[in-house]
């Protein structure tokens, strides 16, 4: 047997050289059968007579080749093989493809979201820089055709309002469906004189209240409500957000007045939370970061009236937005307060926001009976001050713009170790205040 055996290799392979081919072949098999045939092995077997050439040896007789050997023919089909499909695509190709491909994914986003794009208002002639608010949001700019574009309005009814120094206020509304194109014509009129500017940014933003007559209280609520009376007051600006931890913070950090304590819902309060309502702040802390801030705490004539009033229909209202309770446009049924300014839909008539439960707020006031008013309670008196607008935890019918609370100017020893805090603040100042009006001027005249 093992005779035989010799003889067939005799026959198969009569040289060293003749073997080595056929094991080279061999091998080349067994790799591209596994599919892993490797870049240095393909070199190696590919040019066998490069490899010769470079070591000065001579090639063998291409006798194998020419008697037909199954295995060599092979290897050679092997070598003469394409890399792959993908190595075919020139540079080019693979540029074009991928911007195809992020095409395609741009038109899908674009497609998915347009399903419900909203409406697009178009404010024709209002004079050169003009601002834009809907539902009290500064929206739009002035085109090149003189006219302010603002798209993707939620469908619905939406309150407009264009101003401009120099001219009136022009209020309107408009109710538009899903890709309608709504078109209004400005009429607001130029005023002679000097104008107060509706916003101003004043150690934060702060809205113009126009001065004039307003109706205080409500006789159809809580006896500390009744009378409702009317109440008259000159121009003042009132901060459009309550104050914030950062805002505090930066008083705090120039004043070297300790931080607030943070309340036991969350110990990380007050650095964690930059943009929520400070809280934790007594009646004199209030009064004095306001002094520092170049402002005051607002009258509780001035914080209802901002709240309460209509100006344009010169009628009062139980919420900042309206008659209708509508939680959702307040801060409400929440175990802490939120950001300021994430509920535009519930500012008042003059924009200002966060009126209604979001935190309670220090007014300027000690806790006394309206003129006329019949209630008796012991809480009168100069000892507690006013505090107004609910805060989160109350009821829809606890934060209407006419509720009063009361709270001493400090905190109770109890409040202190309990921590639940629930009050913070917002400033006004008064239209007249010589350091605004000199602030004012600077503005106006671009210094």
């Amino acid at each position: 047997m093992e005779r035989t055996h010799t003889n067939y290799v005799k026959d198969e392979y009569e040289t060293a050289s003749g073997v080595r081919r056929a094991l080279a072949a061999s091998l080349m098999e067994t790799e591209d059968a596994r599919g892993r045939r490797t870049d240095s092995t393909f070199d190696d077997l590919a040019r066998p007579s490069e490899k010769a050439r470079a070591t000065g040896a001579t090639t063998e007789s291409p006798s194998l080749a020419a008697q037909g050997s199954p295995s060599l023919e092979r290897t050679m089909a092997a070598q003469s093989k394409p890399r792959g499909k993908w190595n075919r695509i020139p540079l080019w190709g693979w540029w074009v493809g991928g911007s195809a491909m992020i095409l395609a994914v741009c038109l899908l986003l674009f497609f998915l979201v347009s399903k419900d794009p909203g409406f697009t208002l178009i404010v024709r002639g209002a004079p050169s820089g003009s601002d834009v608010f809907v539902d009290n949001k500064s929206l739009g700019n002035m085109r090149a055709d003189g006219t302010i574009r603002v798209a993707f309005l939620e469908a619905g009814k939406r309150v407009v309002r264009v101003s401009r120094q120099g001219f009136e206020d022009f209020n309107t509304s408009v109710i538009g469906k899903d890709g309608e194109t709504k078109s209004i014509p400005y009429s607001g009129q130029a005023v002679d004189g000097p104008v107060e500017l509706t916003e101003i940014d004043y150690t934060g933003p702060m809205l113009f209240v126009k001065a004039g007559e307003f109706i205080m209280g409500d006789d159809n609520h809580e006896q500390n409500e009744k009378p409702a009376h009317k109440v008259t007051l000159p121009d003042y600006y009132i901060d459009k957000f309550e104050v914030t931890n950062a805002q505090y913070k930066r008083f705090c950090d120039e004043t070297k007045r300790p931080f607030p304590t943070n309340p036991h819902w969350d110990p990380q309060y007050f650095n964690s939370n930059p943009d929520a309502p400070v809280v934790g702040v007594n009646w004199n802390d209030a009064a004095a970061y306001a002094r520092w801030a170049g402002k005051r705490l607002p009258t509780e004539q001035e914080w209802e009236k901002a709240a309460s009033w209509g100006p344009d229909a010169q009628q009062k209202r139980q919420w900042p937005w309206g008659n209708s309770p509508e939680p959702s446009r307040s801060d409400l049924g929440s175990d802490h307060p939120n950001s300021v300014g994430q509920r535009p839909g519930g500012a008042s008539a003059y924009g200002v926001q966060d009126m209604a439960g979001s935190v309670a707020e220090w007014v300027d006031a000690s806790y006394q009976p309206y003129p006329g008013g019949q209630a008796a309670d012991a809480n009168f008196g100069t000892k507690n001050r006013v505090v107004r607008g609910g805060h989160f935890r109350l009821d829809i019918n606890d934060v209407r713009t006419t509720a009063r609370y009361y709270h001493g100017p400090e905190f109770e020893i109890a409040e202190k170790k309990l921590r639940s805090w629930l009050t913070g603040f917002r400033c006004a100042v008064s239209a007249d205040d010589p350091k605004l009006k000199e602030f004012l001027r600077a503005r106006t005249s671009g210094k």
